[in-house]
């Protein structure tokens, strides 16, 4: 077992195309500590997205710097630790989260989630491209919409192609990755810290301000939990006997250490000037007021960073894709779903306002997985090895629409029916805009499948 954890398998080595699709891997091919899974996580998190998201509370919601903090911080650990615990089905099964669940809600019912997974995974890719290409685009000298388009299309190619050589050219340039864009992030933030307004305080007061808490806290909860689906598919190498505690705590720090820090970065950067990043958001604030030769390194580094969770992006499209008996190859269907996510991010660009587009995808993400993720949590380690697919899919399913009842429908397509009045308003103005969705059907779905199993082992 120690030399298996020692080195990496040949199956799976970096700068190779990785051998293994769907099927679980064999014990022969299993490597490494659970340790590697924070840097694996913190690859995905240190990156400009996670500035951007934090940046919302104090630029849109009207939360301030320390209470942003702190909605920022309990809804990144709320979430971590839900991935986390889904993580350790990972080393048990050597299976991609995916085709686990296949045990879990049955053949065809996995299908659903792996159709969503994948709409989740082309998202992800379109979001990073553009958020990428914006960056690419300061570089030039704003939003030239010709240039962020070639570069939608150079950052995706790149993504694409390091994503087919699979887990462990990823981990490597997720490890690196992750370092460098850290170190430069440090250096941005010691430059402007003299010009962040600390104290700056909530805009929200009264009962408004309790929903825009929640939303804030409810933001970056999502932004955490849309990876859910993707768990296990980085932890799967991993060898069977790694210990659950290992396994569940390391991709918690790996996510919220940087997703605090950062978000703290993007907290503060609306202070300097709230209507700046209002109108052209927080990158327009870094060009404005930082000097070239720190911004343009940071830019860089932005791309880069995207690209990193482009990588685990088409990487997880691939192996789902698989899951849902397309018979391709994985490169074949990781290069595919680049395709599709490159159209997608390409329209993007062409969109007025990205902030909403991006909280509205965060939004809808946050409608199912929630509640897929207690179902699974409790089969694997309430009712192991007791599969009842029926009764799983029918509580996820339950879980979900139960929670359409508490969606912010007003905030989600606002942009596209401005005025339009919805069926819940009265819910949603009592609770002042807050968003409960995802915790109402967290708390249905895991009573529906609890109450369901004890009863039919009555």
């Amino acid at each position: 077992m120690s030399d298996i954890a020692a080195r990496p398998a040949e199956a799976d080595a970096f700068g190779k195309v990785e051998a293994h699709g769907i099927e679980a891997i064999p014990a022969a091919d299993r490597h490494g500590r659970p340790r590697e899974l924070a840097f694996l996580w913190a690859g995905a998190f240190v990156n400009y997205a996670s500035l951007f998201t934090a940046s919302l509370l104090t630029t849109y919601y009207g939360l301030g710097v320390w209470d942003g903090l702190v909605a920022t911080a309990l809804g990144t650990v709320a979430a971590a630790v839900i991935l986390g615990l889904l993580s350790n089905t990972g080393p048990r099964s050597g299976l991609p989260q995916i085709a686990f669940t296949r045990s879990i809600f049955g053949l065809r019912g996995s299908y659903v989630g792996a159709a969503l997974t994948l709409f989740l995974a082309i998202g992800w890719f379109a979001v990073d491209c553009v958020i990428a290409a914006q960056a690419g685009a300061q570089l030039f000298g704003g939003g030239n919409s010709a240039a962020t388009f070639g570069l939608v299309l150079l950052i995706a190619a790149i993504s694409v192609a390091v994503a087919i050589f699979g887990h462990q050219t990823i981990k490597v340039l997720e490890t690196y990755g992750a370092v460098t864009f850290a170190l430069l992030s440090a250096a941005l933030f010691v430059f402007l810290a003299p010009q962040f307004h600390w104290t700056q305080g909530p805009a929200a007061s009264g009962s408004d301000y309790a929903g825009a808490f929640v939303l804030g806290f409810m933001t970056c909860f999502a932004l955490v939990a849309s990876w859910y689906p993707f768990a296990s598919d980085y932890s799967r190498y991993l060898p069977a006997a790694s210990p659950t505690r290992a396994v569940t705590l390391w991709p918690v720090a790996g996510i919220a250490i940087p997703m605090v820090l950062l978000g703290l970065f993007g907290l503060l950067l609306p202070t300097i000037d709230a209507g700046l990043a209002q109108n052209q958001g927080v990158l327009a604030v870094i060009t404005a007021h930082a000097p070239p030769w720190i911004a343009i390194p940071f830019f860089v580094f932005i791309i880069v960073g995207e690209i990193w969770a482009n990588y685990l992006d088409v990487y997880t499209a691939g192996l789902v894709t698989l899951a849902m008996g397309i018979r391709l190859q994985r490169w074949q269907t990781a290069l595919g779903c680049g395709l599709l996510g490159t159209a997608l991010a390409a329209y993007a660009v062409l969109i007025s306002d990205f902030h909403v587009a991006y909280e509205d995808f965060l939004i809808l993400t946050y409608l199912w997985a929630p509640a897929w993720a207690a179902v699974v949590l409790l089969s694997f380690f309430v009712f192991e090895g007791k599969s009842r697919p029926g009764l799983a899919l029918a509580a996820w399913l339950a879980g979900t629409a139960t929670s359409l009842l508490f969606v912010n429908y007003a905030n989600l397509f606002g942009n596209v029916f401005a005025g339009t009045r919805f069926f819940n308003d009265g819910l949603t103005s009592a609770l002042h805009g807050a968003d409960l969705s995802g915790v109402i059907s967290v708390g249905v779905a895991a009573i529906v499948y609890w109450t369901g199993r004890r009863f039919s082992n009555a």
